[in-house]
């Protein structure tokens, strides 16, 4: 057995029976996972084939397997060690027929579901018509990982009929087409075992010792695979950290891993609190942040190491004062690129960071995202802009002429660009002449004259309205919103944050004194053109809290600690919410293993539109004052600790009736109220059907003067 310290020899080495590891960020637990294989096949004599071992990505199991292979000195280890959608893969292979359906099922992946749902959406009419088809497959995805049926779910609010039946319809198409998704391997698994015990016997019998990785990640499903599966022997080893779990938007239920010693009577439970990642200050710190939720079973991260740096608070005059500081620090210190990553709370935040590197010419990576002014959407609102200070440009018009679609086909097009060819002419010249062009379908032509309309008409208001201003109208006529919200990608809402974010770009150099359309654009290019990095070069990596679990950095600075960002304005009307948001942020702190720098701004442009001040986040003030050194800024600055954030709407203008713009929902009518100053809430009425309560003091919304946005 290689070196492992008391505790974790102490869970390698338990004898039989359930047992809970309760593994803290940096403490090894993988090295407990493997070790604890080992030992049951090389001392205990088990036979491999009798080990199931689960976790959650294929990366994972394969670095599990090769190192368990290597550390038995095996070519291949022979138990079962993979995720837990191929473990009910297997399973479902040879016993789905016991659910009355066919063994040669098909898997539909994202793009079939998204298919078929457009097509039973289309199919439903008018009832369905306002519904999302990403929206309705993401809703039944969360009640079908709590293995809820159609019957189960709400039926009280507007659209949830519809979708009610959709789930229906969509699994009576699954059926008919002898397939299942993704959530189905889990689902029918359990299913199995619940309805057949000759199955979960079967199963229960093969597999003696089931261990699981990141068990705090788990839903209902995998919960209920994993008591069947131990049913015979009880000999199930789950390795987790409650604190680190921040995933119940996509199903995980933290009570899992809190009520495992309830649900499994007579478990052992081993707390790994030693870490051998982090500094003394920088695990004091994340401590004094966690320790504020209710919802943990306890225990106290330490190291051997002593001494390091602080973890330091910079509180930024804005956000681009904050990104300029993080830039010039990490130049200032020399810190190598490689070992130096910024995280975030959400993927807008990125863009300052992204340009204040530029300007340094520093090197970086963002990670789950493509670069801010890379992406689609900003490529797409870019080209109409440019277009308006320069119609000549052909590049910009062929990628906008039919986005969002106006019916201007491909063979449309086609024609044109040989008209221009011909006539040696820009293509918007050609589009000018084609409006007696019988040649041309009577629809074509008409859209062709709606666009030279729009663009002639933004392109006068460019002279002399505001940057922001003209994109708000262009994102209005083009009904470029909507555009993106049914668009087929998955992460259109992330798409309508990016959009929001370019928004809040145009309108910073608005305030800043800007000069125009012409002039954004040029300054814009100036800092876009420097993109032309060595890819082997090291490069300082950008990304969001949820996706550095797991990652670890010498060099770690933390941003946006605000009320609203983090903790995320969605999550400060419920506790729950913000104890998740708590643990998100101890995940961000413990990523760190030589210098920690958390930073918060005191004003930031809110949701596209206006510079709005800001309150530092509460964890922020939850870490003791001997514990932080200040660096810049104002120490003197009060953290919120828990009160609201400064309400984008005025409370006093909320009531019943008010109409209201809501950033990703639209308008809507405020249907009643409750409370009053910062704990007001207000449900309101969508135009598209759904309602929904909000705590108005930290919700994206506008009050409509009439029927228009103020």
């Amino acid at each position: 057995m290689i070196a492992l310290n008391n505790a974790q020899r102490d869970a390698v080495l338990k004898g039989d029976g359930p047992a809970l590891v309760l593994a803290g960020a940096g403490s090894g637990k993988t090295r407990v996972i493997v070790e604890r294989i080992a030992h049951l096949v090389a001392e205990k004599g088990v036979d491999a084939r009798n080990i199931l071992a689960l976790t959650f990505t294929n990366k994972a199991a394969q670095e599990m397997s090769h190192r368990v292979a290597a550390r038995l000195g095996v070519e291949r280890f022979g138990g079962w060690l993979g995720t837990f959608h191929s473990f009910g893969l297997y399973v479902l292979r040879r016993d789905i027929d016991k659910l009355g359906r066919p063994k040669q099922f098909t898997i539909f992946d994202d793009a079939d579901q998204l298919s078929l749902m457009k097509k039973l959406i289309k199919d439903l009419g008018a009832q369905a018509a306002s519904l999302s088809p990403r929206d309705v497959l993401s809703w039944i995805s969360n009640y079908k990982q709590d293995i809820a049926t159609p019957d189960m779910a709400p039926s009280a609010q507007p659209g949830e009929n519809a979708k009610r039946v959709l789930w229906t319809r969509y699994h009576e198409a699954l059926q008919r087409a002898s397939a299942v998704d993704f959530d189905d391997l889990l689902v029918l698994t359990a299913r199995l075992f619940e309805e057949h015990a000759d199955a979960r016997q079967k199963y229960a019998e093969r597999y003696h010792y089931v261990l699981i990785d990141e068990y705090q990640d788990t839903n209902r499903a995998q919960y209920l695979l994993a008591r069947h599966i131990s049913s015979v022997h009880h000999n199930i080893f789950v390795v987790g950290d409650e604190d680190q779990s921040i995933y119940s938007w996509r199903g995980a239920n933290i009570r899992n891993i809190l009520d495992f010693e309830k649900d499994f009577p007579n478990a052992s439970a081993f707390r790994l609190e030693q870490n051998y990642r982090s500094t003394e200050p920088i695990l004091k710190a994340a401590n004094a942040v966690v320790k504020n939720n209710t919802a943990r079973l306890g225990k106290t991260l330490w190291t051997a190491k002593e001494g390091g740096d602080p973890v330091r608070f910079y509180d930024a005059p804005d956000a681009e004062g904050e990104a300029r500081f993080v830039v010039d620090d990490i130049v200032e210190k020399k810190l190598s690129p490689a070992q130096v990553a910024v995280l975030f709370r959400t993927n807008g935040q990125v863009r300052l960071v992204e340009e204040a590197m530029r300007r340094k010419g520093l090197a970086y990576v963002v990670v789950g995202g493509v670069r801010f002014y890379g992406r689609k959407e900003i490529k797409d609102v870019l080209c109409y802009l440019r277009l308006l200070v320069n119609p000549a440009d052909d590049v910009s018009l062929r990628r906008v002429l039919n986005v969002p679609a106006r019916g201007i086909g491909a063979t449309t097009q086609d024609l044109l660009e040989q008209y221009a060819i011909a006539r040696k002419q820009s293509l918007m010249e050609v589009l000018r002449e084609t409006e007696m062009d019988q040649s041309i379908a009577p629809r074509a032509r008409q859209s062709i004259s709606d666009f030279v309309h729009l663009i002639d008409d933004l392109a006068l208001e460019a002279k002399t309205e505001p940057t922001a201003t003209v994109v708000d109208h262009l994102l209005e006529r083009t009904k470029y919103r909507e555009y993106v919200q049914q668009a087929d990608e998955k992460d259109y809402r992330t798409r309508l944050e990016m959009v929001d974010e370019f928004r809040a770009a145009c309108a910073q150099f608005d305030v800043k004194g800007g000069g125009g359309l012409l002039a954004f654009l040029q300054e814009l290019s100036l800092v876009s053109d420097v993109d032309s990095w060595d890819t082997s070069l090291p490069a300082v990596t950008l990304m969001t809290c949820h996706s550095a679990k797991g990652l670890e950095f010498d060099h770690v600075y933390l941003l946006g600690l605000e009320e609203g960002l983090l903790p995320h304005a969605s999550a400060l009307e419920s506790e729950d919410n913000i104890e998740e948001e708590r643990r998100l942020c101890y995940v961000a702190m413990t990523r760190a293993r030589v210098s920690l720098t958390l930073c918060a701004a005191k004003a930031r442009v809110v949701f596209g539109d206006g510079i709005a001040p800001r309150e530092t986040s509460r964890f922020v003030a939850e870490i003791p004052r001997d514990q932080l050194k200040f660096v810049g800024g104002d120490p003197g600055r009060k953290a919120s600790a828990g009160q609201a954030p400064v309400a984008i709407v005025p409370t006093g203008g909320i009531k019943l009736g008010t109409r209201v713009w809501h950033a990703q929902f639209g308008k809507g009518t405020v249907m009643y109220t409750s409370g009053s100053g910062a704990k007001l809430r207000a449900r309101i009425r969508f135009e598209s059907g759904r309602s929904r309560d909000f705590m108005v003091a930290a919700a994206p919304l506008k009050v409509l003067d009439g029927d228009k946005k103020k």
